[in-house]
């Protein structure tokens, strides 16, 4: 194995400080406008103390709704919240009657939304929320005013945040055109198509928009196969396929623009012209014809999705995007319990917070409420993401002291709430594409608005605070239930591509081989083998130097592996309750034997051998799901998702990525 050399502290800093995305400026002003209005109507509408939680909730439910999805899922994702986070302020005001009764509704609210994260990034995001209004509910609630009146500065800023609700309603058409152009953005990767395919489940859209979204996950797939491919050619050749590469890249982003602002086709003599001098080209050089192949699905890929957008059709058929949902009920069973690594950190947050927010119903000082927030902020669910995280909020934390410092010494108490409002602004701006820049931002606003001691005391306040948190949340991750992991990422990537070869024998049968508790089963044994896959990749993100290039090729293969297991789930539901009677098996020989191929390469840091005679492929699918559009659509996913492992695992074995990161602790 070639050494990996391990990151310091600036190097952890460097990665954990690199954005996710873009600032995101719209959202911001937004949010600003509607916290604004909320604070005004609240103050005038004579809601008193409870103008803080107006103001904390309006920027919560600001953050939920503005998330990038549909209407249709965003609307009952508000409605939830707007519902729980009434009940963390009820719970928080009937909390104050007696000390076990707080100490037993705060395990609760610790626990239980702390461990959505089994269902993923987004769904744990939402529990972290949902719990942070239980936090702000702490140390906002008193008895000035009654449980009802603390729940209905909830519902108040929910009817404020809802603005955004009416702005999404009559932007639905773009955005079903924008997240049906993110296939063809070159920069697109697999996981971003998994993204808003989830997102964009059970939605009724045009089908051409449909067949642009299937184009698009095709060619996220082919894109990075090409650039393997482009890699390994050299001289003459290496050249006029890069022509032609660059080309299709800029024709695919003129095709997404399109998309996107309704402009119709592209120009795409210049795209066939580098075709052409490719394909005539001439030569016995080793790659020529994987680059002529490439060359020609993508021509196909374009020239379809061009033709597409270049007409408009009227009364165009509307088709139901199908769902690639995981079952709730098989994730529960995988998942909920202490072998998953998020039930552990549920339970680790549960006791950290519940000692923490004691401390601030014993006591509200500003000390303890901020220890908690250290603790709130910084505790993750392994050793090495927690002290990533003390990295970042303690270093940007202090930067924002220096910073709050300086401006203090040059500008009044009035003009620095001005900037406590620019703080506020840029936090939502940068959250969560750049983390730290938003902890930065958060700290500024907060030294800022306080109302007791100087800026310096207050600054200095902050950062011994925080520090105490970390150091509490680092105590707990190594004191409660502590996991030491040891990876092999290429053994545990063919764990979840055998995972999903079992999973997939059992689902494509006839219909009375169909074995419901067997195929439940094999999903658990598959979303058990992801969820290890996902801890070890951020493992090795967070812990050594140079590693990106081939994380990202191993994160291509994860999120293309993850769809398999979602699309095959989907088939399973189709064929348990529409009573399929069909014999699937010969689609299960052939999947099976794919998923063979690159499992075995995988285990032996080999390149796959090449595909099998596909042209069958298309005559099976014709025989065996004649009539049945939604499970033929599911078919084609599954393929896609094949393919796309098959040609991510050969561009790792091409850079020496399947020969790493075996034995690592």
């Amino acid at each position: 194995m070639d050494y990996l050399e391990r990151k310091g502290v600036i190097g952890r800093l460097k990665t954990l400080s690199k954005p996710t995305g873009k600032p995101l400026w719209g959202a911001a002003v937004r949010t600003m406008l509607i916290i604004i209005l909320a604070g005004i109507l609240a103050s005038y509408l004579g809601f008193g103390e409870g103008v803080g939680a107006v103001v904390s909730i309006t920027l919560f439910a600001c953050i939920i709704i503005d998330q990038p999805l549909p209407f249709r899922k965003v609307l009952p994702l508000a409605a939830v919240g707007a519902f729980l986070m009434s009940m963390a302020f009820a719970s928080a005001s009937i909390a104050l009657l007696s000390l076990p009764v707080f100490i037993v509704l705060t395990a609760i609210w610790a626990f239980f939304p702390l461990s959505l994260y089994i269902f993923g990034d987004a769904e744990g995001l939402f529990g972290f929320m949902i719990f942070s209004s239980y936090f702000i509910a702490t140390t906002l609630v008193k008895s000035s005013l009654t449980t009802l009146g603390w729940v209905e500065c909830v519902l108040f800023a929910y009817l404020i945040a809802s603005i955004l609700l009416v702005l999404k309603f009559f932007g639905r058409d773009s955005y079903t055109r924008k997240m049906v152009a993110v296939g063809f953005l070159p920069q697109t990767h697999t996981n971003k198509m998994v993204s808003i395919r989830k997102n964009m489940a059970g939605l009724s859209i045009k089908k051409s928009f449909n067949d642009l979204l299937k184009d698009g996950v095709y060619l996220t797939g082919l894109r990075g196969y090409g650039k393997m491919v482009q890699s390994r050619l050299s001289g003459k050749t290496a050249e006029v396929f890069r022509g032609f590469m660059e080309e299709s890249d800029a024709v695919s982003a003129q095709i997404a623009d399109h998309i996107v602002n309704k402009r119709g086709g592209v120009d795409l003599q210049n795209l066939k012209s580098k075709f052409k001098e490719l394909n005539f080209y001439k030569g016995d050089v080793d790659g020529l014809d994987a680059a002529k192949k490439v060359s020609k699905t993508f021509m196909s890929l374009i020239e379809g999705a061009n033709a597409m957008i270049s007409v408009v059709p009227t009364n165009e058929e509307h088709v139901k995007i199908t769902s690639t949902h995981v079952p709730v009920t098989e994730t529960l069973r995988s998942k909920f319990n202490l072998d998953s690594l998020y039930i552990r950190h549920a339970l680790r947050f549960t006791i950290a917070m519940t000692i923490a927010l004691l401390f601030i119903y014993l006591d509200h000082t500003r000390d303890a409420l901020w220890i908690a927030m250290g603790v709130l902020i910084i505790i993750k669910p392994d050793v090495t993401s927690t002290i990533d995280n003390m990295i970042l909020r303690v270093s940007f934390n202090l930067f924002a002291i220096i910073l709050a410092i300086i401006l203090a010494f040059f500008f009044p108490h009035d003009v620095l709430l001005i900037f406590a409002l620019l703080a506020l602004f840029f936090f939502r701006a940068f959250f969560p594409t750049y983390m730290g820049l938003s902890v930065m931002a958060l700290t500024l606003f907060v030294v800022f608005i306080w109302p007791t001691g100087t800026v310096f005391e207050n600054a200095v306040a902050r950062l011994v605070d925080i520090s105490i948190g970390a150091l509490s949340s680092l105590f707990v991750v190594y004191a409660i239930l502590p996991k030491r992991l040891t990876m092999n990422l290429p053994e545990q990537l063919s764990r979840v591509i055998k995972a999903n070869q079992e999973y997939m024998e059992v689902v494509l049968v006839s219909g009375e081989e169909y074995d419901h508790k067997k195929a439940t089963s094999k999903l658990e044994k598959a979303f058990l083998e992801h969820s290890n896959l996902e801890v070890a990749l951020k493992k090795v993100q967070d812990s050594f130097k140079d590693v990106s290039e081939d994380l990202t090729v191993y994160e291509e293969i994860s999120a293309a592996s993850y769809s398999l297991t979602a699309d095959t789930s989907a088939v399973a539901g189709l064929i348990e309750y529409g009573a399929w009677e069909r014999d699937l098996t010969p689609l299960n020989d052939l999947g099976s034997k794919l998923l063979e191929i690159i499992s075995s390469a995988v285990e032996e840091d080999k390149k796959p051998q090449d595909w099998p005679d596909l042209s069958i492929y298309s005559k099976i699918l014709d025989e065996a799901l004649a009539g049945h559009r939604e499970l033929e659509q599911y078919m084609s996913w599954m393929a896609s998702d094949i393919q796309i492992m098959h040609d991510e695992v050969k561009k790792a074995a091409e850079m020496g990525a399947l020969g790493r990161y075996r034995d690592l602790t």
